[in-house]
């Protein structure tokens, strides 16, 4: 109703702990231009869990039909339960290895494996502060790995769906 469409993932299976991280997040980046300016509650629509593509999809439907749980720019947000959408894992400390990793993915793995949720894998990753010889990864002082992981069984998110005021 004389808003604006817009529909955003935010990471987190706690939808009240993610929601206030994001908009807190929001207010920081763009002050009175956030999204999330005149939001302050939400409207879980779906029962789900839904896989990420299907959640997305039906944010888009919502706003399509001009759904009335989420069609007011000064109403709340439409929360869509996800699983499986993709989570950030930054800096996890990479285990030292006396024979080092045989290659990136192998150190990736060694320094996330205990963060993965059932059914995650790794998407993207990159090694920060190691050591590379003859081929081989070594974990230095201070070496991360950062990593997108998705595919879990569980709720990793939330996808909020609304109209904002323009």
């Amino acid at each position: 109703m004389g808003g604006e469409p817009f529909y955003d993932y935010i990471e987190g299976a706690d939808l009240a702990a993610a929601f206030r991280a994001a908009v807190e997040q929001a207010d920081h980046e763009h002050g009175l231009d956030s999204v999330f300016a005149d939001k302050d509650t939400y409207v879980v629509i779906d029962d789900g869990p839904l896989s990420y593509a299907d959640a997305e999809a039906l944010a888009k439907r919502l706003i399509r039909n001009n759904d009335p749980r989420i069609d007011d720019r000064w109403g709340p947000l439409g929360a869509i339960a996800v699983r499986g959408g993709p989570r950030e894992l930054w800096h996890v400390p990479l285990p030292a290895a006396p024979a080092g990793y045989p290659d990136d993915e192998s150190a990736v793995l060694a320094a996330v494996r205990d963060h993965l949720a059932d059914g995650e894998t790794i998407t993207r990753s990159c090694l920060h502060q190691v050591k590379r010889v003859n081929g081989r990864v070594y974990a230095t002082r201070g070496a991360t790995a950062t990593a997108t992981v998705a595919g879990a069984a569980t709720v990793t998110g939330w996808y909020l769906v609304g109209q904002r005021d323009t």
